[in-house]
């Protein structure tokens, strides 16, 4: 009888499946870059007056009401706004509406692993270019590519820095294909490029709210591009794609602007916490916008965030990454749990390193 592996798409032979989160609960999380100072304040608002026994009912299938506060906060019209499960379903259909099989697929290295997995899964030709060594972005050099599709992260994960927004600009107007502009992280450091990405006629702008908005586990995110990218978006995105709990929180997140603020200034005096801690521990950390911190160790890195996982801290191995060798990603959360992870890193490191 012909086996699984046999009957599997040979062009995913040499896919690698995409592992991020871990679900063990004794272990402190600084894995991930979900917001860690808690949850927003609009699940539990909503959850006292949600009728639940509506649930029988599907949800709306293009989640109308969440897409109309989404077109009220960012000026635009509903027309132009598209919500997925977590902006990750939006990388997912960006690639699945304009890369046909072998055509190219580019972004900066190292970035978010997820654009090149989609393009992949969508059987585009991969192309990395490679950051300058202070990973600021070079515009020319993407676009001698003359890619179908170009996937740009503003602020970059895992590198935490900003791009400059002259070269972003220049990828926009100057690109033959689309271009996507993620910005997950941009409410971490006020960033915000969605009027040059309407600006231009191929621009996508993605933005979630698993990041500072707290909502992580609801998995909510949305795409805003001219109404002629959405309709063609929208064209192979599943119905009710979003479940009608999360879409009124999401709608209800919006009110809680002040919460958002508060946490992202906990975060940043936290993040100056880590940065100032981690280098008198003996990393290279490199500044950062997000909420996240990155730092080269003085011991192998796969073998630090391995022991690290052994004393019940999880933290982002960041070795696979090119110019990114022996680092290490540790997401920004309350006082605790920094000093859980710098008391056992300390440790591992002070063992390892005699």
């Amino acid at each position: 009888m012909t086996s699984i592996g046999e009957l599997r798409r040979r062009t995913l032979d040499t896919l690698v499946r995409q592992t991020y989160s871990l679900a063990r609960k004794d272990l402190t999380l600084l894995n991930d870059n979900a917001n860690l100072f808690g949850v927003n304040p609009a699940v539990e608002e909503v959850a006292k007056s949600f009728d639940f026994s509506r649930l029988w009912a599907y949800p709306s299938e293009n989640s109308d009401a969440l897409r109309e506060r989404i077109s009220s906060e960012y000026c635009v019209s509903p027309d132009e706004v598209i919500v997925g499960n977590g902006s990750d379903e939006l990388l997912d259909i960006t690639t699945k509406s304009f890369i046909n099989p072998g055509e190219l697929f580019v972004s900066p290295a190292p970035t978010f692993g997820m654009y090149k997995f989609y393009a992949r899964v969508n059987l585009a030709t991969v192309k990395e270019k490679l950051l300058k060594e202070d990973y600021s972005i070079d515009a020319d050099d993407i676009l001698s590519e003359n890619a179908k599709l170009t996937a740009i992260c503003q602020p970059n994960n895992p590198t935490a820095n900003l791009f400059d927004f002259n070269e972003i600009s220049k990828i926009l107007s100057g690109s033959n294909g689309m271009v996507l502009v993620d910005e997950a992280y941009g409410d971490f450091c006020g960033s915000n490029m969605l009027r040059t990405v309407l600006a231009c006629e191929r621009g996508i702008d993605t933005r979630t709210f698993s990041k500072a908005y707290g909502l992580a586990g609801l998995r909510a995110g949305f795409a805003i591009a001219r109404s002629e990218i959405i309709d063609e978006l929208r064209r192979v995105r599943t119905p009710f794609g979003l479940n009608s709990f999360t879409e009124a929180v999401a709608i209800r997140a919006f009110d809680n602007k002040k919460w958002v603020k508060a946490t992202v200034s906990k975060m940043e005096n936290e993040r100056e916490y880590l940065s100032n801690r981690m280098t008198a521990l003996g990393f290279l950390v490199k500044p950062s916008v997000c909420n996240f911190v990155i730092g080269k160790s003085r011991m192998d890195g796969p073998t630090l965030v391995a022991a690290l996982k052994d004393r019940g801290v999880a933290v982002r191995d960041c070795s696979s990454f090119p110019m990114l060798k022996d680092y290490i990603r540790v997401t920004v959360g309350p006082r605790e749990m920094m000093d859980k992870f710098l008391a056992e890193a300390e440790h591992v490191m002070s063992g390892k390193m005699r």
